[in-house]
């Protein structure tokens, strides 16, 4: 753990100035959410929440059976369907969440892959940290569609904190 290595910083420049908490519609995202908002009580920090939309055909083909009407798979892993209040609930949802916790959040819809995107956000608002959640698959279906957090940990400069779902 961090305060561990690090056991006051009091006084001391953050370590972590802008937190981006990836999020997609999934129960999962609050968890992520927390630990995004928990991390930068700490630190002081800003945190932006980005939630990116993957419409286009695959998006429909590769619908999975155990997911609800509004996530799809995409090519880069679980995403909201193009639907124009989807985006809007999941922000409202977010803010509304980080409110609970006493803290402001500047929420990023873009549209895209969402590994991308997350990626192409971190650096736009020169993140420090992302945090996502990384959601349990088959190996056929890791294969196939591959891994968000597998893509952003391979191509973003900034530290990653990958959040699994409580057992």
């Amino acid at each position: 753990m961090i305060t561990a290595v690090y056991p006051d910083f009091r006084g001391a420049i953050p370590l972590f100035k802008r937190i981006l908490a990836a999020v997609d519609g999934t129960e999962l995202a609050e968890e992520v959410l927390e630990a995004a908002i928990a991390i930068s009580k700490r630190f002081d920090s800003e945190v932006h929440v980005v939630h990116a939309i993957h419409g286009g055909v695959l998006a429909s083909l590769l619908k999975s059976d155990d997911e609800d009407d509004g996530t799809v798979m995409g090519p880069d892993g679980p995403v909201e369907a193009a639907d124009d209040d989807d985006a809007d609930s999941v922000a409202r949802r977010m803010r509304e969440h980080a409110e609970m916790h006493g803290t402001g959040i500047m929420v990023h819809t873009p549209e895209g892959a969402p590994g991308e995107e997350i990626v192409r956000v971190a650096e736009e608002v020169s993140a420090d940290l992302i945090v996502l959640g990384s959601h349990e698959k088959s190996l056929m279906r890791r294969l196939l569609v591959g891994s968000v957090s597998e893509y952003v940990i391979e191509n973003s400069r900034v530290s990653t904190l990958i959040v699994k779902p409580a057992p």
